[in-house]
Parts: C-alpha cells; structure tokens; sequence
C-alpha cells in the first residue's frame, strides 16, 4: 500500500525520556554517533505560569522522528507497516505506531495532550 500514509503517536505525558527509543531506532537502522532516527528533545523544567499552584514546573520530553525515521517507516518506506523498535523498547508504552488513521483514532481515545507525526 504505497499511498497509505504511516504516523508515530507520542503520549508525552508519561514518555520517559530515557533515550532508549532514540538508541533502539539508531541500533535497528546502523547510524552512526550524529545521526538519528529519533531525536528525545527536552522541554524544561520551567516553573509554570502565575496564577498556577506554586510548585507546579513543565517538564518533558518528546521523541521527534527525523526524515531518517520517515524514510524507513513512513509511506513506501521499506519499513512501513512494520513496528519500529523505538516503539517496542519505550518502557512507558506511550508511543504508537500505525496508519494515520490508526493514530487519529488512537489519539482520541485520551484525554490528555499528545503529538502526532505523520510520516
């Protein structure tokens, strides 16, 4: 199905940020040291706005796919369809991967923030 467009679903919520997604997709596609197929970026920490409780700081991560990643998994990659290993190592199970659609559907059953990439 080449014009099936692929997606990676992250639920940064509770994504761990422990790099094992960014190093399981760089050991399954053999890149070298700079190169990745999935980059954890971190946001924070940062105390959150006035008016919030006063404790309360932001502070997460997300796993962002580079072109590398859609390359191999997105639509008429040679991995498409196929489950990336950065989804199957990521401890907190909060990444998914499948269809646009899957995703989009997937997406909706949570009720909190998410990021959806398509490939």
């Amino acid at each position: 199905m080449a014009d099936q467009k692929y997606a990676l679903l992250v639920d940064y919520t509770y994504f761990s940020g422990n790099h094992a997604a960014e190093i399981a997709c760089k050991e399954e596609l053999g890149l070298p040291l700079d190169q990745f197929g999935i980059k954890e970026v971190e946001v924070g920490p940062f105390r959150k706005a006035e008016g919030s409780d006063g404790d309360a700081w932001e502070w997460f991560y997300i796993p962002c796919p580079t072109s590398i990643f859609s390359e191999h998994w997105g639509t008429g990659g040679d991995k498409a369809g196929q489950r990336p290993l950065a989804v199957q190592v990521e401890e907190s199970a909060s990444m998914y991967y499948g269809t646009l659609e899957e995703m989009q559907a997937k997406m909706a059953e949570f009720d909190r923030p998410m990021v959806l990439f398509q490939l």
